[in-house]
């Protein structure tokens, strides 16, 4: 039965601890690195905001000669070059890929990234018919349910709660409650995208059903005000508090963080970015860096550290998924 809870823990870990992440990892389409936003030049790699967490936790377990932490990607693809391609990068990149589904004829989904002269991004999706939307609806189903109780963690986004079919979200919630009763944890960050959902209203309901089943919240401010119209970050915070969650990192882009922990709420400074190129992938390295140095045993104010510096070499670069130097702990 999992066991282990990081939002207590103050010394190393003693064993290997297992996390399992949840959602779609996609074809990614930029510019090509050294080009205009102009130029008709891209270059093809893979991501989607709960692989890229996935990557880096496995970046920076895998740096670490003991490796504590094993990363397992829960995902669904097809049965064409490209899946099985996705399925290899994965696996070199030292993330488990054992519990990915394969859909015959399905095909995986596709979004392209732009950027403007600040590296801020937009993106465009091709992603309706995408396999992953069929997670918790297969034949495989009650594998995965058994699978997935055995980790410890499991981490998911709004994003993987808006591709899922209303079943698929219905069946999540329930593993995610059978799995905390057990002692499991489960970690969540809102990543609120409005053209995926049908109103907000429904985003409203599923999002707080999220947090009702969350240990570990790791919004974003933007997002809160966006989808809860907060009006400012103490608002926040307490309307997440008030699902039961104990520990929050509410994320505000350069401005502070602030953090729930221990029953107290504290503001952090940020270390501003040197540079900056694209900011695809900001959030999900810092929720990777965060979740790997508390999974390590390290405090809240020293994890929101390490999470920063990992969130800074990524948008010092082009793409989601980018080569990084492990924070050091």
């Amino acid at each position: 039965m999992p066991y282990c809870n990081f939002i207590y823990l103050s010394q190393g870990l003693d064993h290997l601890t297992s996390i399992g992440i949840i959602g779609e990892c996609m074809i990614e389409l930029s510019r090509a690195e050294g080009h205009a936003n102009n130029s008709d030049l891209y270059q093809k790699r893979y991501g989607g905001d709960t692989y890229n967490t996935a990557y880096y936790i496995a970046q920076c377990a895998n740096s670490d000669l003991k490796k504590d932490i094993d990363v397992n990607y829960i995902t669904a693809l097809g049965d064409d070059e490209i899946s099985e391609d996705m399925i290899a990068t994965f696996a070199k990149a030292g993330v488990q890929t054992e519990l990915i589904e394969r859909v015959p004829g399905a095909v995986p989904g596709l979004y392209a990234i732009q950027t403007d002269d600040q590296g801020e991004r937009s993106f465009l999706y091709w992603r309706s018919q995408a396999p992953a939307r069929r997670l918790f609806q297969t034949d495989g189903t009650a594998d995965l349910t058994s699978s997935l109780l055995k980790h410890d963690w499991l981490y998911f986004s709004g994003i993987t709660l808006a591709i899922l079919y209303p079943e698929g979200r219905r069946k999540l919630f329930e593993i995610c409650k059978e799995f905390r009763a057990q002692g499991g944890k489960v970690a969540f960050d809102i990543n609120y995208r409005p053209r995926l959902w049908d109103n907000i209203e429904e985003a409203r309901d599923v999002i707080n059903q999220a947090y009702d089943v969350c240990d570990l919240a790791l919004p974003s401010y933007d997002d809160e005000v966006l989808l809860f119209e907060a009006t400012n970050p103490t608002e926040a915070i307490n309307r997440i508090i008030d699902h039961g969650v104990k520990e929050i990192v509410l994320k505000n882009g350069s401005k502070e963080i602030s953090i729930y922990f221990d029953g107290k709420v504290q503001e952090l400074s940020v270390t501003p970015a040197e540079l900056v190129k694209d900011t695809t992938s900001a959030g999900d390295s810092f929720n990777a860096g965060y979740i790997y140095a508390r999974l390590m045993g390290k405090p809240v104010t020293e994890a929101v550290d390490i999470a920063g510096q990992l969130a800074r070499q990524v948008i010092a670069q082009v793409g989601a998924i980018v080569p990084i130097t492990p924070p050091t702990l």
